[in-house]
């Protein structure tokens, strides 16, 4: 039995150590790695709310599938360098969808900004 536990306990130090280390090697090379909520922009651009900022999302692989996302949900985006710009913009390598969510859970600040600039319809 403590043979079986000790193997457990190894195995999962190691993938502990891997995961670290590919999560390190990316961040060297100036990819980036957040948590954020979906939303889709009036012309169908998928755009991120991190930090009470929205990002514009760019398939940088052009094999990602926003089609199954709602305004709202939670994500996990792994992207470039967000480009300082307003929204700011970077290019994606993947997402995963964390949770659902609704257009209630982006703060109201975000979406009024983001009316007044044309990226939403006013009745959103």
């Amino acid at each position: 039995m403590k043979k079986k536990l000790l193997i457990f306990l190894s195995s999962i130090c190691v993938i502990t150590v891997l995961l670290f280390g590919v999560i390190s090697f990316m961040m060297n090379q100036g990819y980036g790695i957040s948590r954020g909520k979906y939303l889709e922009a009036k012309n169908g651009q998928p755009m991120m709310i991190l930090n009470n900022s929205p990002i514009q999302l760019s398939d940088r692989k052009k094999l990602i599938s926003f089609e199954k996302l709602s305004n709202g949900d939670e994500i996990f985006v792994i992207h470039d360098a967000i480009e300082e710009s307003y929204p700011g913009r970077t290019g994606v390598h993947a997402v995963f969808k964390l949770g659902d969510g609704s257009a209630d859970d982006i703060p109201r600040e975000v979406i009024s900004s983001l009316i007044e600039l044309g990226w939403l319809e006013s009745e959103f």
